[in-house]
């Protein structure tokens, strides 16, 4: 599945989309409605012209000596032009008639009987432009003037589709416009309680067990998602409990056994199989005790207090001394800083420094020196002078059950207990080693010490 694929259109696309193919439809059923309607009207029914009368009152002025005037307009010119049959009769105020063209004998003889009226529209046929007429009382420059207008007709069936499309085209634009604009805005405002589920998925971790996600405050439609999602973590989270009990139970009942073939092998002639033997069981014994710590580390919840860095280190170089020794290597501690501290878990970084002086004295060559010290920033070093790590295994040492050398006695545990524990701190290792130049293990903090120099430093 390509990056495309996996994004999707937002929400709020498929909302305005949604609503501008409904507004299509309903606009096409619309139209489809005016065309049955103007269906049917008579195809040669007629009405006078609806725009004659307006065309004739913007047409009238007052002249120089007050006398009302015909002073036509564009529209009104080009219509006489194009109807040579236009006629009308303007009766206004001060009993001035303007009159044009030649009104229809059977129109005229029924002038003083339409004039009783305020307004009044005659129909006829679209091949006698004659026989259709309107009147209508109009304000225009020369007070309110009734208005006998005829000669030029308009097809009933045309005026209704104009003004059917009109009536539809009109509603459908502000309508598309509204939804262009507003639909989005409204869409996302009524999903950005998704925002509020997105940000407390986030809150969950996966070392903080029995945590579900908080329905309040979230639309009820996605009520069933967020259920299927906290029952999901809740079968999760039993899978993971079950596992742990497994991974501890499993790692105790080794202990037992292992012990025992430790015993037993001790009591056989010495030989190489024996040595071989021991190895083997000496390897198994080291895997089953960093299981064992990983698990107690990553269930035990840590107890966070001001731990005193120069204590911690300096313990654990006292403790692992005489095994240092006792493998060959001289062993050294130094701290370039009277007093270092962080808040964190004592246990936790003990079993951390010590992991890495264990991985010193097993990879160091058992010759040389091992100086273990603090640097002023509270960094903490581990060095050896032993064969070194090539530089393409730097990145991967510090994953589970990985070894540089796979027939050694190492479990491959240690190293990633101590990057999670750091990691957990706020800190970072740093490694600088190459073939047969030592290895040197920095454990760096990000802004979380609080240092300062000893004495005449």
């Amino acid at each position: 599945m390509n990056r495309n694929e996996m994004n999707g259109t937002p929400l709020r696309w498929r909302f305005t989309l949604g609503f501008i193919v409904l507004q299509l439809f309903a606009t096409a059923a619309s139209l489809a409605l005016v065309l049955y309607l103007a269906s049917g009207i008579a195809p040669d029914g007629a009405i006078p012209s609806i725009w004659l009368s307006e065309q004739i009152a913007d047409s009238i002025e007052v002249g120089p000596n007050g006398k009302p005037i015909l002073v036509p307009t564009e529209s009104l010119s080009n219509t006489l032009k194009e109807w040579p049959s236009v006629w009308f009769v303007v009766e206004l105020p001060d009993g001035e008639v303007i009159r044009q063209g030649e009104v229809p004998g059977a129109i005229a003889a029924n002038i003083p009987f339409l004039r009783t009226f305020r307004s009044a529209e005659l129909h006829g046929y679209v091949g006698n432009p004659k026989s259709v007429a309107r009147l209508e009382r109009i304000a225009t420059a020369a007070g309110e003037a009734s208005i006998f207008a005829g000669g030029v007709s308009m097809s009933l069936h045309g005026v209704i589709v104009w003004l059917g499309n009109t009536a539809v085209a009109i509603p459908a634009a502000i309508l598309a416009a509204i939804t262009l604009v507003g639909v989005p805005w409204v869409t996302r405002w009524s999903l950005r309680s998704f925002n509020d589920l997105t940000g407390r998925l986030n809150t969950i971790d996966f070392d903080a067990r029995g945590a579900v996600v908080d329905v309040r405050g979230l639309p009820g439609e996605v009520w069933r998602v967020v259920d299927g999602i906290n029952k999901a973590l809740r079968r999760l989270d039993n899978g993971f409990e079950t596992t742990e009990r497994f991974f501890v139970n499993a790692a105790h009942e080794l202990r037992t056994p292992i012990a025992i073939l430790q015993v037993r092998i001790g009591t056989l002639p010495a030989s190489e199989e024996k040595s071989q033997l021991q190895s083997g069981i000496k390897r198994l014994a080291a895997i089953t005790n960093q299981l064992l710590d990983i698990e107690k580390y990553r269930q035990k919840p840590p107890r966070k207090t001001k731990v005193d860095l120069n204590a911690v280190v300096s313990k654990v170089v006292a403790d692992l001394a005489p095994f240092a020794i006792a493998e060959g290597y001289e062993i050294s501690f130094d701290s370039k800083a009277k007093r270092v501290s962080l808040i964190g878990d004592t246990d936790a970084l003990e079993r951390a420094f010590a992991n890495l002086v264990r991985n010193a004295i097993q990879y160091g060559g058992k010759s040389g020196e091992i100086c273990v010290g603090i640097e002023a920033d509270g960094s903490v070093r581990v060095a050896d002078q032993g064969v070194g790590i090539a530089g393409d295994k730097h990145a991967r040492i510090f994953e589970p059950f990985y070894r540089i050398n796979p027939h050694g006695s190492g479990a491959g545990l240690g190293l990633s207990m101590v990057h999670d524990i750091v990691t957990s701190h706020g800190g970072f290792i740093e490694l600088k080693s190459s073939l047969g130049g030592g290895s040197t293990f920095a454990v760096r903090w990000r802004g979380v010490c609080d240092t300062s120099a000893p004495d005449g430093a």
